[in-house]
């Protein structure tokens, strides 16, 4: 029997769903090894090159926008190559990959296949006949998954309520991170020694990268509001994207200038999240952010939308609070509650760290996945 764990992904991003597939495939139990493909580029790309302990293959035609020929190209690349590699597990992840990867492997005779919903390929952006497509082929690529595997229960909830797969199909693992890191609170918050603030300056942060779903204009909003009522605070967002340029454009709109700090793409999230004041994320719809796990462990209260993983971690009033997605009024009043309340935030931040589960930290995640890939390889139960 192969023992070989073939993971694919689009594309080498700085985000939570690809730091969680390199981790998981460095940490993958023996006697299974692994192999990972993905579209060139993105952040982690060149360190997933450098890696030893799994072979990294680039499929060039693997990209995330649509695109007829370059998709035909890859489901072909990938086929073949499922073909000669003979997998016991293909675990695909994000929606390009995850359906290429998903029909190459069941064309291909590999051994079991899996697949993780980070978040959904259809969203309440798209046009409505368009999000109907995905649907339908998500529905379909379903009927040849073994497992589906979410990061949150309430995305089981979505699924099955647009008929994608059978119940006893789902299983939620959670998406980690090393709490480790940002347990213990840095020596005088060093984000804003770095931005020039005084100790007494409040800091809002929100970690996304700039694309429409992360809800940025709404942030920004908020901050317009915030702005005006409480002069001693400043608002951070790290991350980059196409969307920069306007975002900018909109900053200098607003006259936020000396305000609001754009500080691109950030390897240092412990040193940010330890030094903010509060988390608030805008998005429109979500798998489970990692910035959630990682503000909990830092005891870090969060403002944010209440969309898909956001309802299974956030205890209304306890660690944070929730408001519609969009709801910029309601975001911004409960983000000057916490501000104007020192005893609420510190009340909240204790909290935030008794909440912090053992299903949140990426080892217990690695275990599981090693526990799934016993199980559907060999039969044996996970327990």
């Amino acid at each position: 029997m192969s023992k070989v764990i073939l993971h694919i992904i689009t594309k080498l991003q700085l985000g939570g769903a690809q730091q969680n597939t390199l981790y998981t495939l460095r940490n993958l139990d023996s006697p299974y090894y692994g192999f990972l493909v993905a579209g060139c580029g993105g952040e982690l790309y060149e360190k997933a090159k450098r890696e030893k302990g799994y072979k990294f293959r680039v499929c060039p035609f693997l990209v995330r926008k649509i695109n007829p020929v370059f998709d035909i190209l890859a489901f072909f690349w990938l086929f073949f190559y499922i073909l000669a590699l003979k997998p016991a597990v293909v675990h695909t992840h994000s929606s390009k990959a995850g359906i290429l990867g998903r029909w190459a492997a069941s064309l291909a005779g590999a051994g079991k296949i899996v697949h993780t919903f980070h978040g959904f390929g259809f969203t309440p952006l798209q046009p409505e006949p368009v999000r109907k497509i995905f649907i339908l082929i998500e529905k379909f690529t379903a009927l040849i998954t073994d497992m589906l595997l979410t990061v949150a229960y309430a995305n089981i909830t979505k699924a099955l309520s647009a008929g994608i797969g059978k119940p006893q199909k789902y299983r939620v693992i959670r998406s980690g991170i090393d709490p480790e890191k940002f347990e213990k609170k840095a020596k005088f918050d060093t984000i804003k020694k770095e931005l020039n603030l005084k100790a007494h300056d409040r800091l809002v942060g929100n970690i996304s990268c700039f694309k429409p779903q992360k809800g940025l204009f709404d942030y920004l909003k908020v901050c317009n509001i915030v702005s005006r009522q409480y002069p001693d605070c400043y608002f951070i967002i790290a991350g980059d994207g196409a969307l920069r340029g306007a975002l900018e454009k909109k900053i200098k709109e607003y006259g936020l200038g000396k305000r609001v700090f754009l500080l691109g793409w950030r390897s240092d999230i412990e040193k940010i999240m330890t030094g903010i004041d509060l988390l608030l994320h805008t998005a429109y719809f979500e798998g489970l952010p990692r910035v959630f796990l990682e503000a909990f462990a830092a005891g870090i209260p969060i403002v944010a939308t209440e969309v898909d993983g956001a309802v299974d971690v956030i205890k209304e009033g306890k660690n944070g609070y929730m408001a519609p997605a969009g709801d910029t009024d309601r975001l911004a009043k409960y983000t000057l509650k916490l501000l104007k309340n020192e005893n609420l935030r510190k009340e909240m931040s204790v909290n935030a760290k008794k909440l912090f589960k053992k299903e949140y930290d990426i080892r217990h995640m690695s275990k599981n996945l090693n526990k799934l890939y016993i199980e559907i390889t060999k039969g044996e139960k996970n327990e």
